[in-house]
């Protein structure tokens, strides 16, 4: 029951959210949000398949970039330019993904950071179509004749698509796919003997990951109104990897929480001053510590204790008295 009412009740919560929140609050919202998708990606390759990635930055550009490009030079609509960006990070997180299937672990990482570098530096070389350090002016998102030109507006069309991507994800969890990479995360060799395709399976879970940061890419592009070569670093993947570790492996609300924890904690902490930055890091640290499975599990601890205090506060049902005779 637990696990059918929070999400709906979570859902609720975002969808009045924009009653309660100023502009600059939805702002950081929707921007969690679209960092949210791509955290979802990340957590379905490292929290369930077990692969480490870097580069997810790289991939959340060219989601950005395709998308920015076919609207202000083809006259793409938006909806079609979403499409065009998740095709892109699909195939090329194909192309980027059949070598990698033959490392793990650290390899990994470092690969995948040298793709993630390797974007940076061609967006800033090819400045003629990417703009380059001078970045390029994003529109406003626009579906048939509704312009998504407000916070709010902006903030529904980010929670809309976010509430696809959970429904997308969560279902494919739960499938055959989802329990196949389970099986892979723990023991390669036992999936294999199972008749799993263990490079296959790896390769199309790199695949989606990279489809997902993509369309995150596509959504940040018009929140921020402008995008350049400097909002693509290896920090942004890094900043990627903490949260889908803060919000808990394996866990897609986790992915989300991640992602607004580590979007509006900085904001929370700019009363420290100069030392915002020292108490960030600090509270990430005892969220590693203290909480090893994450908000999520710090979140499912906290239901568990209200549910057990609640029902010590319930009464006993009466004893029946025995029937006389």
């Amino acid at each position: 029951m637990k696990r059918v009412i929070v999400p709906w009740v979570g859902l609720a919560i975002a969808i009045a959210l924009p009653f309660m929140a100023d502009g600059y609050w939805l702002y950081l919202l929707t921007l969690a949000g679209a960092y949210g998708v791509v955290s979802v990606g990340l957590n379905f390759l490292t929290g369930l398949s077990g692969q480490i990635s870097l580069g997810h930055a790289g991939f959340f550009a060219i989601g950005a970039y395709v998308s920015t490009i076919a609207q202000l030079k083809y006259n793409v609509p938006f909806a079609l330019a979403l499409v065009l960006s998740i095709a892109s990070g699909w195939l090329i997180g194909l192309g980027v993904g059949f070598p990698a299937v033959r490392l793990r672990g650290l390899y990994l990482a470092i690969a995948t950071m040298a793709f993630g570098i390797s974007v940076e530096r061609a967006l800033y070389h090819f400045k003629g179509i990417t703009g380059g350090p001078y970045g390029l002016t994003v529109n406003p998102p626009q579906i048939f004749d509704f312009v998504f030109n407000t916070p709010s507006r902006m903030y529904y069309l980010v929670l809309a698509i976010v509430t696809v991507t959970i429904w997308f994800v969560a279902n494919l969890v739960k499938r055959r796919p989802g329990r196949m990479l389970v099986a892979l995360r723990d023991s390669e060799l036992a999936a294999s003997s199972l008749g799993v395709n263990v490079p296959r399976l790896k390769v199309t879970a790199f695949a989606v990951s990279a489809a997902l940061a993509s369309l995150g890419g596509a959504l940040y592009a018009p929140i921020i109104n402008f995008i350049s070569v400097e909002h693509f670093t290896l920090w942004l993947s890094i900043t990627f990897v903490s949260m889908i570790v803060v919000g808990g492996l394996g866990s897609i609300i986790g992915s989300f929480l991640g992602a607004i924890f580590v979007v509006v904690l900085p904001e929370l902490l700019r009363g420290f001053g100069g030392h915002h930055q020292l108490v960030y890091g600090l509270a990430m640290i005892l969220v590693f510590v203290f909480w090893p499975t994450g908000l999520i599990g710090l979140l499912q601890k906290s239901f568990d204790w209200i549910a057990s205090r609640i029902a010590r506060k319930r009464p006993p049902p009466p004893i029946s008295e025995a029937p006389h005779t």
